[in-house]
């Protein structure tokens, strides 16, 4: 690393936050904003994320990291239930004879779809800065991290990826070097800072006590979004092929020309046949417009939270729309609706009547209410299909009909 910058903290109270951070500082140099929105979570809202992944069968996305690296066992160093708080646990592992009183990096990948509350909070924090600089088109991966006397030995970080990190609580120390620059930045953050650093960059983390950090990693590349592109296209080759079933093999030998030049495998050509006649079709399209309205609907934060269990509706039930709906158009009365991750198809303009009626009434309406401005009946079985997928993905609160009126 090469000569070393500490920006200024910035303060211009007479603008948004996020908009001055987006306008001045966005994808081109690292700056700590100390006056960002808050995040919306805090310790014991890390503390529960964490202990909800290592209660998985196979906690696969936690890594425990130490001077000498990552632990490949760390079984009971993990969160649990005696674990009453962050402070606790943070104590136990200052004491823990497997680690010699050496300092500790817990880190948990894309732990947020777990529980719906600390999604939605992280999704609207996003979202607020998404309204500034566009919406991601591929996936923002998030990572939670506590930690104690910690400091990173090697540069650490994808360069193909901007970052967003919130410190929670603690202090974090991070040099970032944009390889742009070549100019060493060493920023200082404490609790409710956000710290940014554009794409390109390499960074080290420090520690010097108990931290806590919520980093999210937004792809910047254009070949970021040849993943989903790949995906959307493979899944409908597979269910176009003539034989899907079937292991592709090619001949042995391979066949040859008359001249003593390989042939090129007839399967080959046909599946580039395939290729080219799937990503001309509007299928493709239209797949490719199902997964951006997911995400739109989620500020690009993936996964998301599972659906909620369906509960049946009755004409005295009342519901009231709390999260954003996104409507697609996919046809002259067909489109896809998205809310919190997920998407649906959406047929007639019954539904856009409900929808209207859920965006503009700003306090809770009856199944009977929303019936009657779609021009349906209460028990009409696509108005219910379309709230029941409203309130599967959490768009709508639920409130029971009164028993006593």
């Amino acid at each position: 690393m090469k000569s070393r910058h500490t920006p200024a903290r910035r303060t211009a109270p007479h603008t948004p936050a996020l908009r001055r951070f987006a306008e001045t500082h966005w994808a081109r140099e690292p700056v700590v904003v100390p006056d960002a929105p808050a995040l919306g979570l805090d310790p014991a809202d890390a503390h529960a994320l964490l202990l909800a992944a290592a209660a998985q069968p196979d906690p696969v996305p936690l890594r425990l990291a130490t001077a000498d690296g990552v632990l490949r066992e760390p079984g009971p160093l993990l969160p649990g239930p005696a674990d009453r708080n962050l402070g606790g646990y943070v104590a136990r592992l200052a004491s823990a004879p497997q680690l010699g009183g050496d300092g500790w990096l817990l880190t948990a990948s894309d732990p947020l779809h777990r529980d719906f509350s600390a999604w939605s909070r992280v999704r609207d924090a996003l979202a607020g800065l998404w309204r500034y600089v566009g919406w991601p088109a591929v996936p923002v991966t998030a990572e939670l991290a506590v930690g104690d006397r910690h400091h990173s030995v090697t540069e650490a970080g994808d360069p193909g990826a901007a970052s967003l990190t919130w410190v929670i609580d603690g202090e974090l120390t991070v040099r970032v070097r944009p390889e742009h620059t070549g100019t060493e930045y060493e920023l200082r953050a404490t609790a409710g800072d956000l710290v940014h650093w554009p794409a390109g960059s390499r960074h080290l983390d420090h520690r010097t006590g108990p931290c806590t950090t919520l980093r999210v990693s937004v792809p910047a590349r254009t070949a970021s979004a040849l993943p989903p592109v790949l995906d959307a296209v493979s899944g409908l080759m597979r269910r176009r092929g003539p034989h899907p079933d079937t292991p592709v093999t090619l001949p042995h030998p391979l066949p040859t020309r008359a001249d003593g030049r390989l042939a090129l495998p007839a399967r080959l050509t046909a599946s580039a046949r395939l290729f080219t006649d799937t990503v001309a079709d509007p299928d493709t399209e239209r797949a490719l417009l199902t997964h951006w309205a997911g995400l739109r609907s989620a500020a690009g934060l993936n996964p998301a939270p599972a659906p909620r269990p369906v509960v049946p509706l009755t004409s005295r039930h009342r519901l009231l729309c709390v999260s954003e709906i996104i409507r697609v158009a996919t046809g002259a009365d067909d489109a896809l609706w998205a809310a919190n991750g997920h998407v649906w198809p959406v047929r007639g303009r019954a539904a856009d009547h409900v929808l209207s009626h859920l965006r503009t009434t700003h306090q809770d309406t009856t199944v009977a209410d929303l019936a009657r401005s779609s021009g349906l009946s209460d028990r009409s079985a696509h108005l219910h299909g379309v709230l029941r997928e409203l309130c599967r993905s959490r768009a709508v609160a639920i409130t029971p009909p009164d028993p006593h009126r």
